[in-house]
């Protein structure tokens, strides 16, 4: 018997099991293989290019961000379409159910991801969701960092 070809569909669902899991663990290592740099992102309402590991760390800081402001508990991703473009591309679409606990977050929503073939294994080179700026990746692209307020409190020695 020969080896066994995965799908498109299963390439697909491998990706999308590894960043789900490294998302809701915090797990940027794990997380950060998945996706070709540079790597083409965009929401409804913004679009960006991430440039550099940092750029990335930054994306994947967000996201976790807002998993943990929202309570998210699990990533219910579910592949529509996973097709071979050729035998080093991947066109997929999948929707999301962001969940706390048994309760779904908004509404679901979909997703285009391509994939390729890249030194030996498969990453994500462009990722498209259907989400406006408050939602997942939206959040992400549209937030800004985090910073200590402009109006610090000095403290003085009174004596």
């Amino acid at each position: 018997m020969g080896d066994h070809v995965k799908t498109a569909k299963e390439i697909s669902e491998e990706i999308l099991e590894i960043t789900g899991k490294a998302l809701l663990s915090n797990d940027f290592d794990s997380f950060e293989p998945c996706f070709r740099i540079p790597h083409f992102i965009s929401s409804s309402e913004d679009k960006a290019t991430i440039n550099t590991r940092e750029e990335m760390r930054a994306m994947f800081g967000k996201l976790v961000e807002y998993y943990t402001l929202n309570r998210v508990t699990e990533l219910v991703r579910i592949i529509e379409v996973s097709e071979y473009r050729t035998p080093t591309r991947i066109e997929a679409t999948h929707i999301t159910h962001v969940m706390s606990g048994n309760q779904r977050l908004g509404d679901s929503f979909p997703c285009y991801s391509i994939l390729e073939f890249i030194d030996g294994h498969w990453q994500v080179i462009n990722s498209q969701y259907a989400v406006d700026a408050n939602t997942t990746v939206g959040y992400a692209l549209t937030s800004k960092p985090l910073k200590p307020s402009e109006e610090q409190t000095e403290i003085r020695n009174t004596k």
